[in-house]
């Protein structure tokens, strides 16, 4: 086997082949390298650590102002509410605030946002709901959980887009 094909054949069980080739070649972006490690680090933890290790992240949530957890800050869709909030900085960087009402749903806000947050806004606009896939969360919720997990990546995505 050639030696590149070699390297590649070792990333395969872990990544898609496009995240391979821009592993290789050295190409991934910040925002999703970081995605990768941080579902790597997750991997490590089994069952019940992980679900310990989002309300962990929940309790590191400062609360949202009353006065933005409106219907339109709202991630429709979920199990439970949740509330976003942001949008770039003077140096184009992004910054979001989450808040919720039940410990897993904000842990997981509060992981996803983590990973943006003071990222580029083209960068962050260049995502895709897919990319967050390598996190490995998405498999520890319920159905309706999912289902606000693809919601709020979406709508960080469509904030950064402006």
């Amino acid at each position: 086997m050639h030696q590149q094909n070699k390297k590649l054949a070792i990333l395969v069980p872990l990544y898609n082949e496009e995240d391979c080739i821009n592993i290789f070649f050295n190409r991934m972006s910040k925002v999703i390298e970081k995605i990768v490690q941080m579902g790597q680090d997750l991997k490590m933890l089994q069952g019940q650590d992980r679900l310990q290790y989002l309300v962990d992240k929940a309790r590191e949530v400062e609360p949202l102002p009353e006065a933005v957890k409106t219907e339109e800050n709202r991630i429709h869709g979920c199990a439970s509410k949740l509330w976003i909030i942001g949008g770039a900085d003077s140096d184009e960087k992004m910054q979001y605030k989450v808040d919720g009402d039940a410990f897993i749903t904000k842990g997981t806000a509060k992981v996803v946002t983590d990973i943006v947050n003071g990222e580029d806004k083209n960068e962050v606009a260049k995502l895709k709901v897919e990319n967050f896939s390598a996190l490995g969360i998405k498999e520890l919720l319920t159905v309706q959980r999912q289902n606000g997990l693809g919601q709020l990546i979406d709508r960080i995505i469509r904030i950064a887009h402006g």
